[in-house]
């Protein structure tokens, strides 16, 4: 997992959209979009929900 993709996991465990991502990182909500698909591929996943649990039982994320 690159460092951008650790950074975007972790603003999809807060639920936040494409575009709210995308405005906190300073890139286009298209390359946001494109990240989260490849963290989908990465964990073998379909969904955000899914993204975060998985990222969470592998210790990818911080602790709470």
């Amino acid at each position: 997992m690159t460092k951008r993709e650790l950074e975007v996991l972790a603003l999809l465990e807060q639920r936040l959209s494409n575009k709210e991502i995308a405005a906190r990182l300073f890139i286009a909500p298209h390359t946001a979009k494109l990240h989260t698909l490849h963290i989908y591929q990465k964990l073998q996943v379909n969904t955000r929900r899914d993204a975060v649990a998985k990222a969470e039982s592998l210790g990818l994320l911080a602790s709470r």
